[in-house]
């Protein structure tokens, strides 16, 4: 059974990384070079990772999938190994629920996280390469870290009427005093 699942995939093809390649190809590319068997279950994981495009937690890609592609456990099992390659990247709603994002092991970024309506919009990375060396100097080795930002966004400030509700303007300190 495991045999079947092993090689014969479509995407289990070899080809080099660096070519141009279709995104679920690339992430393909990424299982081979990290030895991993091309399943089908993975493969619909990834194309759910792809669909997505950003920040998305084990639940709802688990109803992504094809009814009965696989069931959550394997889902959870996926993700670990993907994160342990550097295929997805893990961050966390204020709640701490975990989100999950494809990332082909390129350049690190961070999100802003509406605490009203969950949506995540992309922040770029910035660089910590100096803390991470301090470390290193200090002994540690395979580091790793996680920044999220939270807030509201502008459009669930707007919806409850309480944009910057904390900055006063002028008009506002004017009818105050």
């Amino acid at each position: 059974m495991i045999a079947a699942t092993q090689s014969n995939h479509p995407l289990g093809a070899t080809t080099e990384p660096g070519e141009t390649q279709k995104p679920l190809e690339q992430a393909c590319a990424c299982l081979r070079t990290a030895r991993m068997r091309i399943t089908k279950p993975r493969v619909a994981l990834l194309a759910a990772l792809i669909r997505r495009a950003g920040p998305t937690s084990i639940e709802q890609l688990h109803q992504d999938l094809p009814k009965n592609a696989c069931d959550l456990v394997t889902v959870y099992r996926c993700l670990a190994a993907f994160e342990r390659i550097g295929l997805v990247r893990r961050s966390f709603l204020h709640s701490g629920t975990s989100l999950y994002e494809i990332t082909f092991g390129h350049a690190h970024h961070y999100h802003v996280v509406c605490k009203s309506c969950g949506t995540a919009e992309r922040v770029e990375y910035f660089s910590v390469a100096g803390m991470e060396r301090l470390l290193k100097d200090r002994g540690y080795a395979q580091l790793s870290h996680v920044v999220e930002f939270f807030g509201v966004c502008p459009s669930c400030q707007a919806a409850a009427g309480t944009r910057n509700p904390a900055v006063k303007t002028p008009a506002a300190s004017r009818l105050r005093a």
